[in-house]
């Protein structure tokens, strides 16, 4: 804005500070809608900012199984024992699930076997194979090539046998399940 433009506001602003306070604020209101007295440096400019999100999808593998199990067994027979679990990984390599079983209370003459299915098409089942024998833990692969699968209500299937030397009592088995890479 010229200096001659900014002397004649200031000697308008002189004159009208003897008149009454109304006057004033009716032209310093005219004044700023015409846009003379605010100075551009003084206008809002707009004020622009941005950041980067980076965003990291973790590898995560869930295995759920359902309840517990209870079952009674004769000496010399076997009972079986389905239920489900659900799985869910989003990892493209291979992964492999073990189980071991352990034990707890008369476990002489028990054996312990159990059988995972395949949760999709790419997933391969090794069959049933034996965790527990009396007090032997073994662990063994239930399951193979699992990746990138979702899947619930899976068939595990458990079977239990005594033999006829198996003494009357209880037993806890507890049966942990591991998923690695191969």
């Amino acid at each position: 804005m010229g200096a001659f433009v900014q002397d004649s506001i200031l000697s308008i602003l002189s004159a009208v500070r003897s008149a009454a306070r109304p006057v004033l604020l009716l032209v310093a209101a005219a004044l700023v809608a015409a846009g003379a007295v605010v100075p551009a440096q003084v206008r809002a400019q707009p004020d622009r900012a941005a950041h980067t999100v980076t965003i990291v999808v973790e590898k995560t593998t869930r295995i759920d199984f359902s309840d517990d199990l209870r079952t009674t067994v004769k000496q010399g027979t076997t009972q079986t024992l389905t239920t489900t679990y659900s799985v869910y990984t989003n990892r493209a390599e291979a992964q492999v699930v073990t189980a071991s079983a352990t034990g707890s209370g008369v476990l002489t003459g028990l054996e312990v076997t159990a059988e995972m299915a395949a949760p999709d098409d790419e997933s391969v089942s090794t069959g049933p194979k034996t965790l527990l024998t009396g007090g032997d833990v073994q662990t063994k692969t239930l399951l193979e090539n699992l990746k990138g699968a979702s899947a619930s209500n899976v068939d595990l299937t458990y079977q239990v046998s005594a033999s006829p030397q198996a003494p009357p009592g209880r037993s806890s088995i507890s049966i942990t399940y591991t998923v690695s890479t191969d």
